[in-house]
């Protein structure tokens, strides 16, 4: 009698894990990457191996140990001849940049990239359900991910997430965020 009821348990759950694997499959809904667009500033933007030991130098608040260190980490970090930086550390001005300065460079590089994507994909701004804003560092105001919304007339319904702070990590955290939505 005991091998009837555990032979009768085996084929209920061998019946019933195909049915489980539709849930779970349905409950898992994956997001697909359709297109990606990298960005690239514009030429005048570059930062050669040389100028990047010249923005070193400058810094008058560096001491002979703070040097060496970041003259290490040049080197080490394969800063080759096409690596960009900002518009005011390229212009000198890394002491006192502005509000405006970050702004550029924001609307720069996400509506310069959105716009490529959009016009690549074909899909339109009021087509996206989810926008997943990965910042690294911390950016309190204004909020990124509203300034995308408003300038592309996003829907009311776009679900945002907004990450922001978290550094690297944040890439994970994002793929989590989509596969859950």
């Amino acid at each position: 009698m005991e091998i009837l009821v555990i032979l009768t348990a085996l084929l209920l759950s061998f019946s019933l894990y195909p049915l489980y694997k539709l849930f779970d499959q349905w409950r898992n809904r994956g997001g697909y990457l359709i297109d990606y667009v990298n960005f690239r500033p514009s030429d005048d933007r570059e930062i050669p191996t040389e100028f990047c030991e010249s923005i070193v130098r400058r810094n008058k608040r560096l001491g002979l140990e703070e040097y060496r260190f970041l003259l290490r980490i040049i080197v080490s970090s394969d800063i080759g001849e096409h690596t960009y930086g900002p518009r005011n550390i390229v212009e000198g001005r890394e002491d006192s940049p502005t509000h405006g300065d970050s702004l550029l460079e924001m609307d720069e590089c996400f509506f310069g990239t959105l716009d490529a994507l959009f016009a690549r994909t074909g899909f339109a701004p009021t087509d996206v359900d989810a926008l997943v804003l990965n910042v690294s560092m911390f950016c309190l105001a204004p909020s990124l991910s509203a300034r995308i919304v408003n300038r592309y007339r996003m829907r009311e319904d776009v679900k945002v997430f907004n990450l922001s702070g978290m550094g690297c990590s944040a890439s994970l955290i994002s793929q989590q965020d989509i596969q859950q939505y």
